[in-house]
């Protein structure tokens, strides 16, 4: 899980350049009636996702606005049309936010390319919030798929918010060799001690919904049979102990750049095997 900067827009920045697509004029009016709610719902969701309350925020399937009722099928087709569609009024800004994930990969599961947005409380059930750039998080498609559409009913299942929940400064990502011909690995999820029964709960949870263990384990195989000569080479001028030593080099290397990084915590476990390193990346 890696953390993004906030987007610089507010809900009303981006409501306003949707709005203004709208063709019909009594449609327009009641969504234009709607935006105090739209502000009051940004101001709630920041202080609940800051104190890690988001599973109070409370769904709605209307907004009562000055000119009537938005419903949440017009919130959710602001959102699709005027925000997400290419070349819509609100596109550049639905890129800028996309493009704020650190090397255009998702931080979600630090490995895929970004393609899309998620909304952390669903649009459907939150449409108040359809449009809050808060709300809106830079992921792969895979992940925003294994995540749902289902918001959180507890602390435990809250998943991990990249703007306002950082966890890089503490370990809890591990990988184990599978021995084997071709050599494997599995990867699991190991709080530090230091963490709360509810931030645990949600790495974990975060981790299994998203299936990252099967994501990182395929391509765990490949990259060991991507370093198999070069740890020949080593093995055969130095023997196990120099394998084992820059199997962690290349951990480190890793963790300077992320912590929890799925690579880092193969080359870790790697180095910690002896089968691996007496000739079983051979195998």
């Amino acid at each position: 899980m890696w953390t993004v900067p906030r987007p610089e827009f507010t809900a009303l920045d981006i409501f306003e350049i949707c709005v203004q697509g709208i063709a019909d004029a009594a449609k327009k009016a009641r969504l234009e009636g709607i935006r105090e709610q739209i502000e009051q719902a940004e101001t709630e969701f920041d202080a609940r996702a800051t104190a890690t309350e988001l599973h109070l925020v409370v769904g709605a399937n209307t907004l009562a606005g000055a000119n009537g009722n938005a419903t949440a099928k017009e919130m959710e087709q602001l959102y699709d049309r005027h925000l997400a569609r290419q070349k819509s009024r609100g596109r550049e800004i639905y890129d800028k936010i996309m493009m704020a994930a650190a090397h255009g990969q998702c931080p979600f599961c630090g490995h895929l390319p970004v393609s899309t947005l998620d909304h952390s409380l669903p649009k459907a059930q939150h449409p108040a919030l359809a449009l809050t750039p808060l709300n809106l998080i830079p992921c792969c498609k895979d992940c925003n798929h294994n995540k749902g559409t289902s918001g959180p009913n507890s602390p435990e299942t809250q998943f991990l918010h990249a703007y306002y929940d950082d966890l890089t400064a503490d370990r809890w990502l591990y990988a184990a060799i599978l021995e084997g011909s071709p050599p494997g690995a599995t990867f699991h999820v190991d709080p530090p001690e230091q963490w709360d029964d509810a931030t645990s709960a949600r790495v974990r949870r975060h981790f299994e919904r998203l299936k990252l263990a099967r994501l990182y384990a395929s391509q765990a195989g490949r990259q060991l049979q991507n370093i198999r000569r070069s740890l020949s080479n080593i093995y055969e001028a130095a023997g196990a102990d120099v394998v084992s030593a820059d199997l962690l080099e290349r951990s480190l290397s890793c963790a300077d750049v992320s912590l929890n990084s799925w690579d880092g915590a193969l080359y870790e476990a790697a180095s910690q095997s002896d089968w691996f390193c007496n000739g079983g990346f051979r195998a």
